[in-house]
């Protein structure tokens, strides 16, 4: 913490402010998860079971851990600019309909981790749309916040290297995360999931009940690192507008809210899984695979839409052919859709590229 305290401040005297980009010091605390898993508890105690309620229920933990190290970045940020900045009356409430609370917290984190995360800074609920700082924490307890919340988002970068090295299988989030936690370094981690992925495919021949593992081959190198949790473009920042009209550490600070690929020394996983995969074959049933109908059969097919949760960027991971609409995956209506209607979820990119393309043409053809 104490290194990480003056990483923050070496970086401010130079002009630069917000969540910790020094290589040194990333590699390091990086090498120190790698071998011993239990630093991240010591620097953030309730760090590890953030980690597993923010895969749970996640089929494509790649695209989670990527959302999760965002998330933590977000949360990292949050404390930093307390600390640096204490007499910025902006960073003292967070807006709870903020293009990053909305897109990048809450799709990633439950909502009682992220209030008790921004308690831990100081804040408390104003209304239902408010969080403000109740009272203002001493340096160390926010540099001791920021820290944690930095290791976090390195575990995250760790857990999705282990699932690059054991492609084209993945494993369930419990698998992974028991796996981190006995084995504790990274090789023995990647070691133990492949021993298990043996003993599954051996129990598979003799009994179709076991399936240690789920999913299927990625379809393209975005399937892990891609941006269906990444924010747009120009996402609104944390603290409103505000903070972006305040000089120029205000206007650094907001330029790099949200956008976890910034810190390029902290994001090389997610890096790496955009250049080490390659297409596979198309997937039978998407779009393009339909046989070519009839101008009759045609105006038969149903006329699909985009629900308002699929904003500019985000690819849609799940098709409702009952109200013939695609939903994001942290949509609510898209829960609702898949415990009541029919449908199908879209697991590769390339399908919900297709279905996006499709969905698109759809809505011009009926304007």
């Amino acid at each position: 913490q104490q290194e990480y305290q003056c990483c923050l401040e070496r970086e401010f005297c130079r002009g630069r402010a917000g969540a910790c980009s020094d290589p040194s010091m990333g590699e390091q605390l990086r090498q120190r998860l790698r071998q011993e898993p239990a630093v991240l508890e010591a620097l953030q105690e309730d760090g590890p079971a953030m980690v597993a309620r923010g895969l749970q229920g996640h089929q494509d933990l790649g695209l989670a851990l990527l959302g999760l190290a965002g998330a933590f970045q977000q949360l990292e940020m949050a404390a930093v600019n307390l600390y640096l900045f204490p007499w910025r009356k902006e960073f003292c409430t967070v807006q709870t309909f903020s293009g990053a609370y909305v897109h990048l917290l809450r799709p990633a984190l439950p909502e009682e981790d992220l209030l008790r995360s921004f308690g831990r800074l100081g804040y408390e609920r104003c209304d239902q749309h408010c969080l403000s700082v109740s009272q203002r924490l001493p340096g160390p307890e926010l540099v001791a916040a920021a820290c944690g919340f930095f290791a976090c988002r390195l575990e995250c970068e760790i857990l999705a290297e282990v699932l690059l090295r054991l492609q084209p299988h993945r494993p369930c989030a419990e698998e992974l995360l028991e796996a981190r936690r006995l084995a504790g370094d990274v090789e023995a981690c990647v070691e133990m999931l492949k021993k298990l992925r043996m003993q599954c495919e051996a129990a598979t021949d003799c009994s179709d009940d076991v399936d240690l593992y789920q999913g299927e081959m990625l379809d393209s190198p975005e399937d892990m690192g891609g941006k269906d949790t990444a924010p747009g473009k120009d996402p609104s920042s944390l603290w409103g507008s505000e903070g972006s009209e305040g000089g120029m550490f205000g206007q650094e600070l907001m330029s790099s809210v949200g956008n976890p690929n910034l810190d390029t020394t902290s994001s090389y996983v997610f890096q790496e899984q955009e250049l080490g995969a390659s297409r596979s074959p198309q997937v039978p049933g998407e779009p393009q695979d339909w046989p070519p109908a009839s101008p009759e059969e045609a105006m038969k097919l149903p006329c699909y839409q985009l629900h308002s949760c699929l904003h500019q960027g985000v690819l849609p991971s799940y098709c409702c052919t009952t109200c013939h609409q695609l939903h994001a995956s942290a949509c609510t209506a898209g829960h609702v859709c898949r415990s009541q209607h029919l449908g199908q979820e879209l697991r590769s990119e390339q399908q919900q590229r297709l279905w996006l393309q499709r969905t698109e043409v759809d809505m011009l053809l009926a304007d």
